[in-house]
């Protein structure tokens, strides 16, 4: 490489882009245009420049001012940026807000996480029923079944919790989710919710 071109690469600068924006954009509805764009009004944004024409964005892509003006519109409806009047020096200027992109991927991010723990609750769920019929030698009837919802997301007792109190009930050879049940009140009125305070308690009575 010749200095020139060095010296050249050096001044030009480097656009940053938060790599949760890489990994997401087609999530949030965003096409590789789409993402171009963002990029190039990034960097002008990076420059000073937050409200770059529309003729040095086709300049810089290779695009027609016609597409960059619907890709910018479609952005705007997307919520991944906003135009924006502020004042300044006395006067009012439009500008575009790179922001707003991300709000979008915290609620995508947090949609995700609730999707997941979802996923995994009816998981453990569907785990703690076969655990539970194993131990009872039969099938658990579907009134059974909205017992153990109802522990769960009505009690809000931990599935943890709730497999505790099958191994407490099996070694009293009690058989049935009444005396599961009154194992977890009796935990619950020691304000009893999870495996890890059950285990705090029993360390406290030396047990």
């Amino acid at each position: 490489m010749n200095e020139d071109f060095l010296k050249q690469v050096i001044n030009s600068g480097a656009t940053n882009l938060n790599n949760l924006i890489l990994k997401n954009y087609s999530k949030l509805g965003m096409t590789e245009k789409d993402l171009v764009i963002y990029l190039v009004l990034s960097m002008y944004a990076q420059k000073g420049v937050q409200f770059p024409m529309a003729k040095d964005i086709a300049s810089d892509t290779g695009m027609d001012e016609a597409s960059i003006y619907t890709i910018i519109q479609g952005l705007i409806k997307l919520g991944i940026i906003e135009l924006k009047t502020v004042i300044e020096n006395h006067q009012q200027k439009d500008i575009y807000s790179l922001t707003p992109i991300y709000q979008r991927l915290n609620n995508l991010l947090e949609q995700e996480n609730k999707s997941q723990k979802k996923q995994k609750l009816m998981s453990d769920t569907e785990e703690l029923f076969k655990k539970i019929e194993v131990e009872f030698g039969r099938p658990i009837s579907p009134i059974e079944q909205e017992q153990v919802h109802q522990w769960i997301d009505g009690d809000h007792y931990s599935i943890e919790l709730i497999d505790l109190a099958l191994k407490e009930a099996v070694l009293n050879q009690a058989y049935s989710l009444k005396y599961m049940d009154r194992i977890l009140i009796s935990w619950e009125k020691s304000n009893i919710k999870t495996a890890e305070q059950l285990q705090d308690r029993r360390k406290k009575l030396g047990y």
